[in-house]
């Protein structure tokens, strides 16, 4: 709270029906007793839109561009100005406040203010007794926890799949081991094959060398076996790349039909139903404009009459007085003590059927209120489910983009495929004319092919082998991966129970901090009721209500109730609603909440003034007891009253009697 003594100083200019005015508020009480009604509500306006409130745009002067209020308060000027645009007012300045949330709800207790409204309408509580406790920060942790325990759970539902594929591979190692094993023993048995051979072809050489005899063919035979073996090592090269493409295009299969697979299951471009989320979209936001346009229009109508209901005179009345002075008035004399005489169209009405519009009107803000909410979630609905669409549109895209890419390298690969098979065919045919001519050339050439053959057994055998265990680690590399994915789950299941503990955690403490506010509101409620000294009404307090189980998604849950205890003559209590009670009581109890608000909520702190108007329906002997009460805790306390509640308060309050 302000600690300054210094005058506060308000200028109003070109706001409702003053033209321009300047007034000094002193440290303390200062009641507002000068001009009309409407000029003095004018006045109210100013001070509570200087301080920084935009829930009582004033009334502006269309004729005159200084449309302003200033505000020097604590050594420093503070200055908004206002001006038309279409059928609103908007604003411009640096007021007291960059934030008026609080003060609006709890300092500046106009006739229409929000906390004294929702109680004598009986409205949920929770968010006015919550105002200024600050839980948003474990709400959102709360959020985030949520988001990682439900990818926690994707992860761990993605594990349990993937163990199911564990006995799989290790059936299809156990099936290579005992591959690899068989193709080791005929290799083994391939290789002795081709020693014996090679040896025996040793053991002919030495005897040929033994014995010599003229070979004109000689170098020939030496040079076909030179050739033999080029192209059995380039036979065996061919074979291996052909292995590893077919390998590879094998794959690129897989890949594709499992891109083509999940393309089948997901659904077509959303382009359509994106089209007409957005057009939903403008549309719903298009609406909301419309409604907040309409609940601004509509508040502005309650302000305006009820800142004359509440006043003493009407402009059609003082219209009709002086057409009566002037002998105008051609009615007989009589008057219906209950009427009035109706601001729009002139007529004499009954009270109670302006009250009624006014309720029809307040009913419809509700309304708009409420739509203008439900519209609000719409709107975030469509656009989550606009980004929704947006990711699968661009995950069809990643996926026909990818099976384009896996396509080309088929092609690719087949091509290099037909290519190695053209050049094993040429080695092939050039081996065999190469067999044909040794065959030709050496009846001894048997020995040779049978050579040959023995090393295309071995080397296939090799070739073999070597596939074998290159699968075999595949597998071992993915079992061992999968088997380090699988042993994080353990760390995943840690992992969601700390998070339900700390979600357990966050939500006690949003209980402790909505039961000490409640206890405060309650203790706070309980010593402004004392000091109003009221006989019949008892006791006033918040019960937090828990109307059922909120679900795990719930942060808060149920309602925030007013409870009023009634006390008989005899001294006798019972609890009662607020419709059973008076219009003085209902309006006594609602300023009872928001003065504890004020106070609970340290309000003061924020801002040095406190507002009241429409105070007329209240006894006065209570208004000046609650003025009594709320003194000590502001600097400046700025007060509406006339007749009776204004004769009643302390003559050491400053009264300002002209503007």
């Amino acid at each position: 709270m302000a600690t300054t003594n210094a005058p506060a100083r308000l200028t109003v200019a070109g706001i409702g029906g003053v033209d321009e005015t300047t007034v000094a508020f002193e440290r303390g009480v200062t009641v507002l007793t000068a001009g009309d009604a409407a000029d003095r509500t004018s006045l109210l306006r100013g001070l509570v839109t200087a301080l920084g409130s935009d829930e009582h745009s004033p009334d502006c002067d269309a004729d005159t561009d200084d449309n302003r209020v200033e505000l020097a308060v604590e050594g420093e000027r503070y200055v908004r100005t206002f001006a038309g645009e279409g059928d609103r007012v908007v604003a411009s300045g640096d007021p007291y406040l960059d934030d008026s949330a609080a003060a609006d709800l709890f300092a500046f207790l106009l006739g229409s203010n929000e906390a004294r409204q929702a109680v004598t309408a009986d409205r949920d509580l929770r968010k006015l007794v919550m105002h200024s406790v600050d839980i948003d920060d474990v709400n959102e942790e709360i959020a985030d926890l949520r988001a990682e325990r439900a990818e926690l759970d994707d992860r761990i539902e993605a594990l349990a799949a993937l163990e199911s594929d564990r006995p799989g591979l290790r059936d299809r190692r156990d099936e290579l081991d005992a591959a690899i094993e068989r193709l080791e023993a005929e290799l083994a048995d391939r290789q002795a094959t081709l020693d014996g051979i090679e040896s025996a072809a040793v053991d002919g050489d030495t005897d040929a060398e033994a014995n010599p005899e003229p070979d004109a063919n000689g170098s020939d035979a030496e040079a076909r076996q030179d050739r033999r073996r080029e192209l059995n090592a380039a036979l065996d090269d061919i074979e291996f790349e052909l292995e590893a493409e077919r390998e590879s295009l094998d794959a690129l299969d897989a890949e594709i039909d499992d891109i083509e697979s999940e393309l089948d299951s997901r659904p077509a471009d959303p382009a359509a139903e994106l089209d007409d989320l957005t057009d939903e979209l403008a549309e719903s936001r298009a609406r909301k404009r419309r409604l907040d346009a309409d609940i601004t229009d509509v508040q502005r109508t309650l302000q305006f009459n009820e800142q004359f209901l509440t006043s003493e005179a009407s402009p059609v009345d003082a219209a009709s007085e002086v057409e009566r002075e002037s002998g105008n008035d051609e009615s007989d004399g009589e008057s219906d003590d209950d009427s009035v005489v109706c601001w729009t169209c002139g007529t004499s009405v009954p009270e109670a059927s302006i009250e009624s519009t006014l309720d029809q009107l307040r009913a419809l803000r509700d309304d708009r209120r409420e739509e203008r909410a439900e519209l609000a979630d719409r709107i975030e609905r469509l656009q989550e489910r606009r980004s929704e669409l947006e990711a699968l549109r661009e995950r069809r895209r990643d996926l026909e983009t990818r099976r384009e890419e896996l396509r080309r390298e088929r092609a690719e690969r087949r091509s290099r495929v037909e290519d190695l098979q053209a050049r094993r065919d040429d080695v092939e045919s050039d081996i065999v004319d190469l067999q044909r001519d040794a065959e030709d050339a050496e009846a001894g050439e048997g020995d040779r092919a049978a050579l040959l053959d023995a090393h295309r057994e071995v080397n296939r055998v090799e070739f073999e082998l070597e596939r074998r265990r290159e699968e075999r680690d595949a597998v071992v590399d993915e079992l061992e991966a999968l088997d380090a994915e699988l042993d994080r789950r353990t760390d995943f299941e840690t992992r969601t129970d700390e998070i339900d503990d700390r979600i357990d955690d966050l939500r006690d403490r949003i209980e402790r901090l909505e039961r000490a506010t409640v206890s405060a509101f309650n203790d706070r409620m309980a010593d402004v009721l004392d000091a109003l000294e009221h006989d019949r009404l008892a006791r006033v307090w918040v019960e937090h209500r828990n109307d059922g189980d909120g679900g795990d998604d719930a942060l808060s849950t149920g309602r925030f109730v007013l409870h009023i205890e009634r006390r008989t003559d005899d001294g006798k209590t019972y609890e009662d609603v607020i419709d059973h009670l008076s219009e003085s009581e209902r309006e006594l109890v609602g300023l009872v909440f928001a003065v504890a608000g004020y106070l609970v909520h340290e309000v003061p702190d924020d801002v040095p003034f406190l507002v009241f108007d429409s105070l007329e329906v209240v006894d006065a002997e209570r208004v000046r007891r609650l003025l009594d009460y709320v003194r000590p805790h502001t600097d400046y306390l700025v007060v509406d009253v006339s007749g009776e509640s204004a004769r009643a308060l302390s003559e050491p309050y400053r009264r300002l009697r002209a503007l």
